[in-house]
């Protein structure tokens, strides 16, 4: 008995087209061969893409989702080599997107996911704004225009007679690209708030209180910070509000930092779980998609996926659906408007920054030691106490390494992934502090 076809999507439309364009060239790509090539109505595909400038803003797009992201915590040389060296890559492998990619007018979430991963890991290691801008720029140029030598225009099918591949060097490309690698240096203007750091960078210094907390099953448990206070203080309580009014009754801290999503979207992914998840190589799945405010106002997992599905296009994990209470409970409790400085912190990607490197998982033996390791290089002793009646050993050092990127929000050390933040019709702005 043959197979079950695969049901329509946009996402299989899309591949199919990218599949007709590398065999055949863009010319031959319309939304009548799609339909012959995937066995349907013609009519059937214009529910799922509006037209083919519709079309070719999609299969541009799905292209950023084949290059390298650079990591706002990896050396940003490196990152960005292995950026062009990738974009080239695909580039070679899609002729028909040479002069496309990155020059549609609009830009699709790969695409902008892909520009805030580059800028992010450029103003992490010392670049301005501007400075940035202008080395994406020139990166930009030394690779769309070397490729465009190689092969030719991208309107050009298999069969016409552009240069070959094989006829130019990657020796060239390469030679080339560490000039410009070598140029950007000198666009570096500040010293980079987040990189590849060890224990030998030295502890910090806690000059300011601030109060890192992290959900448990008893509610909520706070890691406390203070001057002269090496050791953090652990606070639990059933509800945020109470957690944080306990613990400001005798610390006046000056930064909140919580590891729950903080700004919910309306129809899209969070650039802040983007970004988080382009931090950790690796482990990457730490990280689950923020759902969309309606999906999370839906009375069950069914319910949330059906909406969520319909404004995102995306489904509804288990892990993100399980925090719906924690994360609609700070949402409410920030529109009382609290008086202190609250942020957003993902205590994975904040222990890779103290590291350098994304850390075991957290619910292991080794996991937990390299944590309570990575925290004592940077200045922070062994929590009071560790576990106890409603929160765990891992619920407290997360909640540690959420302080220590509150404390850095705190002494203006700290970056966010995206920076500026974004912001949807909650007014809350929506970024990872690190």
């Amino acid at each position: 008995m043959p197979s079950a076809r695969p049901p329509l999507s946009r996402d299989r439309v899309v591949a199919e087209a990218i599949a007709l364009a590398d065999d055949e060239g863009l010319p031959a790509v319309s939304l009548e061969a799609l339909a012959g090539r995937l066995g349907v109505e013609g009519t059937s595909l214009h529910h799922l893409v509006a037209g083919e400038e519709a079309l070719l803003d999609a299969m541009v797009d799905a292209l950023f989702a084949e290059v390298h992201l650079p990591s706002p915590l990896g050396d940003w040389r490196v990152e960005l080599r292995a950026r062009s060296l990738s974009g080239r890559a695909v580039l070679l492998r899609h002729r028909w997107a040479v002069g496309r990619l990155g020059s549609r007018r609009t830009a699709g979430p790969h695409h902008q996911g892909h520009r805030e991963a580059v800028l992010g890991c450029l103003s992490a290691q010392g670049f301005s704004q501007r400075a940035a801008h202008t080395a994406v720029t020139l990166l930009d140029a030394h690779l769309h225009g070397f490729v465009l030598q190689e092969v030719g225009p991208a309107s050009a099918g298999p069969g016409d007679d552009a240069l070959q591949p094989e006829h130019s060097s990657g020796d060239e490309f390469e030679v080339g690209l560490e000039l410009v690698l070598g140029a950007l240096e000198g666009l570096r203007t500040a010293t980079p708030a987040v990189g590849p750091r060890s224990a030998a960078t030295g502890p910090m210094e806690v000059t300011v209180p601030v109060l890192g907390v992290d959900a448990c099953s008893g509610g909520w448990v706070g890691a406390v910070l203070v001057p002269g206070a090496p050791r953090p203080r652990v606070v639990v309580a059933p509800t945020i509000e109470l957690l944080v009014e306990t613990v400001r009754a005798d610390v006046d801290v000056q930064v909140v930092g919580i590891d729950i999503p903080i700004g919910l979207p309306d129809n899209t992914i969070r650039q802040a779980d983007v970004l988080a998840r382009r931090a950790l190589p690796g482990r990457a799945s730490s990280v689950f998609t923020t759902l969309t405010r309606a999906a999370y106002a839906a009375p069950d997992r069914a319910a949330a996926d059906a909406v969520n599905r319909g404004l995102s296009r995306q489904g509804v994990g288990a892990q993100a659906f399980a925090l719906r209470t924690k994360i609609l409970e700070v949402d409410a409790w920030l529109r009382s408007r609290p008086t202190v400085d609250v942020v957003e912190v993902h205590p994975e990607v904040s222990f890779a920054a103290m590291h350098g490197a994304a850390l075991p998982r957290k619910r292991t033996r080794e996991g937990q030691q390299a944590r309570l390791d990575t925290l004592a290089a940077v200045g922070i002793l062994r929590p009071s106490v560790l576990k106890g009646s409603g929160y765990a050993a891992d619920d407290v050092l997360d909640a540690c390494a959420v302080a220590w990127s509150a404390h850095r929000r705190a002494t203006g050390e700290a970056r966010r992934l995206p920076d500026p933040p974004e912001v949807f019709s909650d007014g809350v702005p929506a970024a990872i502090v690190v």
